[in-house]
């Protein structure tokens, strides 16, 4: 039984369109028809019920499905650790992120894990926060990077406190920061755990407005575009601040507030104690 043919078949039963087949795998039509037909062969029944051009999944080739899925996650997993294992990897690190983290710090932390453990593997899985405790605890990533903690019984450890910077476009520098908050659009994230913390303070300014957006790049190219005006860690602004591309405030009334970070995991093993390790000098 070819690769190929389990390939082609898992394709054709989700299509159950031939012409479709051969346009996603690249290859002619003829060729699905020879790959099934040697399937069907090789285990003596159909998969298919066909009436013309029209072919439909039967009962046969729905059960064989299931199964032809975890064959080709076998042999795939298999390739891709040999692969690794031939370019000097030994094991394998996936981490879940928040796209917020991952636009500002990751990078670093990469780098610098990269360089001190070059045979480590990692695979970068992004996520929103409240989705990533999930992830670590169903052991669909082996590391959390998250702006919440879990729920779940999870090793959590806090990585970061930042402080909070209001930040607005250059074109407004020269206004002071109360003003902008009682001018401006005020641009949130929903899942900023800090924001009912901000809201607080925002109750002296009554006519406040507040758009919610929830990408963090997207709200600084909002400020950019002078579109309002966004509470944001420092971390994640410190690149724009620095090329003059947003102006930042430090507003003493949301000097208590901050940003958390946290790293999470289900299982402490040495690589993962050596993530730890980087994420904690990344902080520092």
């Amino acid at each position: 039984m070819e690769t190929e043919w389990l390939r082609t078949f898992i394709v054709a039963a989700k299509t159950e369109n031939f012409r479709e087949t051969a346009e996603q795998l690249f290859i002619t039509q003829s060729t699905v028809s020879k790959h099934i037909q040697h399937l069907e062969k090789e285990l003596q029944t159909t998969l298919f019920d066909r009436q013309g051009k029209l072919v439909k999944l039967n009962h046969i080739g729905a059960h064989f499905l299931q199964h032809a899925e975890k064959m080709m996650a076998t042999i795939d997993e298999g390739l891709q650790t040999t692969v690794s294992l031939l370019n000097g990897y030994t094991s394998k690190l996936t981490i879940g992120v928040a796209p917020q983290i991952a636009n500002s710090t990751l990078p670093v932390i990469i780098d610098t894990f990269q360089q001190q453990k070059p045979s480590i593997q990692i695979t970068i899985e992004l996520l929103q926060s409240n989705e990533i405790g999930e992830a670590v605890y169903a052991g669909k990533v082996d590391i959390g990077l998250s702006k919440l903690t879990s729920t779940r019984d999870l090793h959590t450890v806090l990585l970061a406190q930042e402080p909070l910077q209001l930040i607005a476009p250059m074109s407004k520098k020269a206004t002071d920061a109360r003003t902008l908050l009682q001018q401006e659009t005020i641009l949130t994230h929903e899942y900023a755990p800090y924001w009912q913390e901000i809201q607080q303070v925002l109750q002296q300014f009554p006519s406040y407005k507040s758009m919610n957006i929830n990408q963090t790049e997207v709200i600084k190219n909002f400020v950019k575009q002078g579109l309002g005006i966004a509470f944001l860690p420092k971390s994640v602004i410190e690149a724009e601040t620095h090329q003059q591309l947003l102006h930042s405030y430090s507003l003493k009334e949301c000097s208590h507030i901050v940003s958390n970070t946290y790293f999470l995991t289900k299982y402490v093993t040495a690589d993962i104690e050596a993530f730890l390790a980087v994420c904690h000098l990344i902080y520092a």
